[in-house]
């Protein structure tokens, strides 16, 4: 009775999708922002909850703003994986890319502003110290990145993480409509 109304197999894959995200992006933020596993692993756990939180927030608050028949393909799609062949929705290809380009960009909005508050709040954004600050100009300048133009820069971690997550999770659910 229940099976049938609880989207178990939604809830199931999210979390799955959720643990591959967090694991990527704890290994790209270690890699690039230079932090420890821990660190690393606690900025991915926030920041991946986060949006998914906002995600599905905006999913239940802007559906119902959909036409009807977008509403019951989405829903239907969604939560218990049956898509229906509906001549209406033949042109739902090019908005699907475009929804899908808004929610990367919307992911990644969210997961740097939520790794801003994370760090203000756990007070990472204090002064350099005075060791810091007395070495000359010219050797902070010689210093390069390890990798590409700015491999420290916070925006960039950020956005390598919420790139590498998607491509792997796309790739999954691609596999996943193959096999199945």
């Amino acid at each position: 009775m229940f099976f049938e109304i609880l989207p178990l197999r939604a809830v199931v894959f999210q979390i799955l999708f959720l643990l591959i995200a967090i694991a990527l992006e704890a290994l790209v933020f270690y890699r690039t922002l230079s932090l420890d596993y821990k660190t690393s692993m606690q900025y991915a756990v926030s920041v991946n909850l986060l949006s998914t939180f906002v995600g599905w927030l905006c999913f239940f608050i802007g559906q119902p703003f959909l036409p009807l028949a977008w509403r019951v393909q989405l829903i239907s799609f969604i939560f218990f994986e049956q898509f229906y062949a509906d001549p209406m929705l033949l042109n739902v290809a090019p908005v699907l890319i475009i929804l899908t380009l808004g929610m990367f960009l919307g992911t990644f909005l969210i997961k740097l502003k939520g790794l801003d508050f994370l760090e203000l709040l756990l007070e990472k954004n204090e002064k350099p110290s005075s060791a810091i600050e007395a070495k000359p100009l010219r050797f902070r300048r010689q210093q390069k990145p390890l990798v590409g133009f700015r491999s420290n820069s916070r925006i960039y971690a950020v956005l390598v993480a919420n790139a590498v997550s998607f491509s792997v999770i796309l790739v999954l659910l691609f596999l996943r409509l193959i096999l199945v």
